[in-house]
């Protein structure tokens, strides 16, 4: 049995993770409006993407906005669904674990069913995106060791009729990005915030050695799952006052456990749509390697993109407008690189089930 079980002292933990399944379940439920997306509002929208937690009158002054304006188009952007939550990137690999991903295709719909009620109830997975293609699931397990992984996956499919899968583990982060070549490449200087719970000077400051407990643990697991919530909320769920939290987080800020807090988007709004694209390279060397990790860094269709091990050698996120531009993309990567590229394949991405930086099996 993998689900984790909380001593008495984590039943507190416990009701949140619950709380929080719930909230990951109702994306994607809301009605979708249009949004008409203005140049202020890519403006804004490029602030929140930098920090989520800015404060709405400190982005209204740095882009000489009146607040009630900059709080209409805010709230529009979540009306719409553009902005449709918040988490915060989890430094995994500072807490001794790994990101294991597993590609698979399910044979039947009751198979499909159960798979995906297992996995929205597991504490070892933090991400499930379906696919329309020949692999139809992408899974993340979140695990110190190959072989955990490889026990809570088979605990997931047991009994299932599973067809073809595979593994990799994530080795090297090449890109992460929110909407690349959509947004400013620059945003305002932003300094002198008073009381602020954006932790923007944490960011800047020269990191730190900082040893982390189960609060910080619950901290970040909050932090994870709702970037934008209040330090009085996680202080009740942990039992800490507000400034004993803001002093942890600042300590996991400079610590490097916590990279950054971010929107999460909803690209249908803005007519964009989400492949992924799996790629097998032969060796060579360390220059043209270099030559093509730049590539991917700066290229604007490049949404997210790592090294990884296993039967592939890259994973990409890849953002375009429409459908077919994809296999523009991956002819202009072929082109670029005609000796690198052995291998590819294109899964077009259909549905996220369950998506954090953080898997709520890493706070014990």
């Amino acid at each position: 049995m993998f689900n984790l079980i909380f001593s008495k002292k984590d039943k507190i933990f416990k009701l949140i993770t619950r709380i929080y399944y719930m909230k990951v379940l109702k994306v994607g439920i809301n009605k979708k409006t249009p949004v008409l997306f203005h140049n202020n509002d890519k403006k804004i929208l490029s602030l929140l993407c930098h920090n989520i937690r800015l404060p709405t009158s400190k982005i209204a002054r740095v882009l000489n906005l009146s607040r009630q304006s900059t709080e209409y188009r805010i709230k529009s952007m979540e009306k719409s669904h553009l902005i449709a939550g918040s988490r915060t990137v989890i430094n995994i690999k500072k807490l001794g674990y790994h990101s294991y991903h597993f590609f698979l295709s399910i044979n039947t719909n009751d198979s499909e069913k159960e798979f995906i009620k297992r996995c929205l109830s597991n504490e070892y997975v933090n991400t499930l995106l379906t696919y329309s293609g020949n692999l139809n699931y992408e899974l993340s397990i979140i695990a110190k060791t190959p072989e955990e992984a490889k026990s809570v996956f088979e605990f997931l499919t047991e009994g299932l009729k599973v067809g073809y899968y595979f593994p990799c583990l994530l080795i090297e982060n090449i890109k992460a990005s929110i909407l690349p070549g959509f947004l400013p490449d620059k945003i305002p200087v932003l300094k002198n915030i008073k009381n602020d719970t954006s932790f923007l000077k944490q960011f800047e400051l020269k990191k730190k050695d900082y040893d982390v407990d189960f609060k910080d643990k619950m901290i970040l697991f909050s932090l994870s799952q709702d970037a934008q919530i209040s330090l009085g909320s996680i202080g009740r769920r942990v039992g800490l006052t507000k400034d004993s939290v803001s002093y942890r987080i600042k300590n996991l800020v400079r610590g490097g456990y916590i990279l950054q807090f971010r929107p999460v988007i909803d690209y249908s709004i803005l007519n964009l749509s989400v492949k992924s694209v799996l790629i097998k390279v032969n060796r060579m060397d360390e220059k043209e390697k270099k030559r093509f990790h730049h590539y991917l860094k700066y290229n604007n269709s490049v949404l997210w993109a790592t090294e990884i091990l296993g039967n592939w050698d890259y994973l990409l996120y890849v953002i375009n407008r429409e459908q077919e531009r994809i296999y523009d993309f991956v002819k202009d990567i072929k082109k670029s690189f005609e000796d690198y590229i052995r291998n590819y394949e294109i899964l077009f991405a259909y549905q996220i089930y369950k998506y954090s930086f953080m898997s709520s099996s890493m706070v014990k």
